[in-house]
C-alpha cells in the first residue's frame, strides 16, 4: 500500500507573498504552515515559531488567525493558487 501524501493548499498574498498549509498526517484538523517570500521559505514573526520556517500541529482557527495577519502584513486579499 503507497501511503497518501498529505494534502497542500497554497495560498498567494500579491505577488510575493505566498501561505503554504499542509495537513498534518495522522492529526486530524491539524495544519502546518510556511510562508514564502519571492519563493524563498522565510521565517515570519508571530506566524512561524521563533527561529524555524513553520509551524506545526495549527487548528482551523489559528489558520484564520495567521491568513488575517497575512493580510495585514501585504495589504493584499488571499487569493488560491
Amino acid at each position: 500500500m503507497i501511503p497518501q501524501m498529505p494534502k497542500q493548499r497554497i495560498i498567494n498574498f500579491g505577488p510575493d507573498y505566498k501561505l503554504s498549509i499542509v495537513d498534518e498526517q495522522n492529526k486530524p484538523d491539524r495544519f502546518e504552515l510556511a510562508v514564502f517570500y519571492k519563493d524563498r521559505l522565510v521565517e515570519m514573526p508571530g506566524i512561524t515559531d521563533q527561529e524555524s520556517t513553520v509551524t506545526r500541529f495549527r487548528t482551523t482557527r489559528d489558520v484564520q488567525c495567521i491568513m488575517k495577519k497575512m493580510f495585514l502584513i501585504t495589504g493584499k486579499m488571499p487569493e488560491n493558487s
